[in-house]
């Protein structure tokens, strides 16, 4: 059998295309309007041919493929938005893909396999029709009398539908049953237009090494008849052991992809929670990207203080020899006695240092830095502040003085104690780009390298196309960009806010693999039926 082809909808990040590549699947062609993720899937994958807004294609002249995959927008279904629902104006871009589909299937019989992911939203938008419209959307392109009836309930997170020499399979996947540790649960849809295989690609378990188990006892219930296609019944979803081995193995993914790791240089515990709190500490929250100029809400990795307490002055704590004695880590601050007025009575204490993000922003009405022991809450506005090592003194004894990154003045008092130097060991500050790379299954050095020092009339020309389109459906900006500023971003066209935006609305892509794994597997297993 000769190599699978793959043409890409919605490309973004380019993760289908590395999804499939790691199968030996190769892409052909994509579609994208973002200038960046172009740029970023023009230096990964020099030969694919880049063929621009989806709306403009047509699928009878694009070169066949048997694949075609597409993440199309999810921002009018995902629960954090306004949830306009498919046919608001950026997920209605889904009809655009089914009508290149269409298009591409009349022209050449192709593409065989049709691979669609989203919000898990989807399932639940417009209190399900969406879901629905979507598979009867997609069978129709092989059988306009298919029609699929609404469940009576709700959208189960997996199930599949068999039709006449053809069949449907949909499975909610999360990136953390890979290891990958980001919590991010998306709806794979997998169609086979010429067999019956799309059940298989995404319940058949056997491929996969490694000690796995399910998650829980799968349930049954019926999916409906219609007089195009029997219901089978749909599956409850059998998940993976955290950490389990996929059937990749570690030795497929080379440099391609990274594990994340949080290391304070103190062994000290880390957390990650997203902006408002959200999470159990141990796994990321999902990535997400801009949703219509919404607030968004970056993944926070915290590093647990270390709190030390210190004894009254005239302890026996204190007066011993030992030059640790009296000072000790803990987790809960001593009580404070108000039994009298001496006040070394009450000098043991604690210190907790609490910082927010960019102090010269006109929002915080202040320096950032909060020493009340109440920590800033943290949001997604701003960018809060690492702080690595910032150095605080204080006296001891009945008149006690805390400083910043200075020393409180010297006292003939303290030959015997000296101000003690308590270095802050609380770090807050927000993933980098190259984290939430490897959050998604790709190297930290996948959006390096992308400058052009010297762009060739061909260059600028194809990038003036790029960014007229781009500016047609944004509508942001009155002009096009002009030659010297195409050239100008070609010379450096990297930013954090860009890379923040590519990663968020990307794959997963061990999910990714998975599924396009299976494609490349069961492809030779089910030859097609027309």
């Amino acid at each position: 059998m000769s190599k699978l082809t793959q043409g890409a909808l919605f490309s973004g990040s380019g993760g289908f295309e590395l999804a499939g590549l790691l199968h030996g699947i190769e892409p052909v062609w994509a579609s994208e309007v973002e200038p960046f993720a172009v740029r970023v899937t023009t230096k990964r994958f020099p030969d694919v041919k880049h063929v621009g807004d989806i709306n403009k294609l047509d699928g009878a002249e694009l070169p066949p493929v048997d694949i075609i995959s597409g993440g199309f927008p999810c921002q009018n279904l995902s629960h954090a938005g306004k949830r306009a629902g498919l046919h608001g104006e950026r997920s209605g871009l889904f009809f655009e893909m089914v009508r290149v589909i269409r298009e591409m299937r009349q022209a050449t019989g192709k593409p065989r396999f049709v691979v669609v992911e989203n919000v898990m939203g989807l399932y639940s938008s417009n209190q399900g029709r969406d879901f629905w419209e979507v598979l009867n959307a997609l069978c129709k392109i092989k059988d306009e009398t298919v029609s699929i009836p609404m469940p009576k309930k709700k959208w189960l997170g997996a199930g599949e539908i068999m039709g006449d020499n053809f069949s449907l399979a949909w499975r909610s996947l999360c990136a953390s049953l890979w290891g990958v540790p980001q919590r991010r649960r998306r709806c794979y849809l997998v169609i086979d237009f010429d067999g019956l295989s799309a059940g298989e690609i995404l319940f058949n378990e056997s491929r996969l090494s490694g000690d796995f188990a399910p998650c829980g006892e799968p349930g049954k219930s019926s999916a409906g008849d219609s007089a195009a296609c029997t219901g089978s019944p749909s599956k409850q979803v059998i998940g993976f052991q955290p950490g389990a081995a996929s059937r990749l193995g570690n030795h497929c993914w080379n440099e391609m992809v990274g594990t994340l790791t949080v290391d304070s240089g103190d062994n000290l515990p880390a957390v990650v929670y997203d902006a408002r709190g959200n999470g159990s500490g141990d796994v990321a929250n999902t990535l997400v990207g801009n949703h219509e100029n919404r607030i968004t809400d970056y993944t926070k990795v915290a590093v647990m203080p270390k709190v030390y307490g210190m004894a009254s002055y005239y302890s026996n704590a204190m007066k011993s020899a030992s030059k640790t004695s009296g000072i000790y880590e803990a987790e809960t601050a001593r009580t404070l006695d108000t039994s009298s007025t001496d006040p070394n009575k009450n000098a043991g204490g604690m210190m907790v240092v609490c910082l927010e993000g960019n102090a010269d922003r006109p929002s915080h009405r202040g320096d950032g830095i909060n020493e009340t022991g109440l920590c800033y809450t943290l949001n997604c506005v701003e960018q809060h502040k690492v702080a690595y090592e910032e150095t605080y003194a204080m006296t001891t004894g009945s008149y006690t003085q805390a400083c910043k990154e200075q020393s409180p003045t010297l006292q003939h008092r303290d030959f015997k104690d000296p101000p003690v130097v308590n270095e802050s060991q609380y770090v807050v500050r927000r993933l980098t780009p190259q984290e939430c790379a490897m959050l998604q299954g790709l190297s930290p050095a996948w959006c390096d390298g992308l400058e052009t020092p010297n762009p060739t009339e061909e260059d600028i020309a194809f990038w003036s196309e790029v960014f007229e389109t781009h500016r047609i459906i944004v509508g942001k900006a009155k002009k096009p960009k002009t030659r010297n500023q195409i050239i100008k971003w070609l010379k450096n066209p990297y930013t954090d806010s860009a890379a923040y935006k590519l990663f968020g609305n990307g794959i997963a892509i061990p999910c990714g693999a998975f599924v396009l794994g299976g494609i490349a597997y069961y492809a030779t297993q089910f030859p097609p039926v027309r």
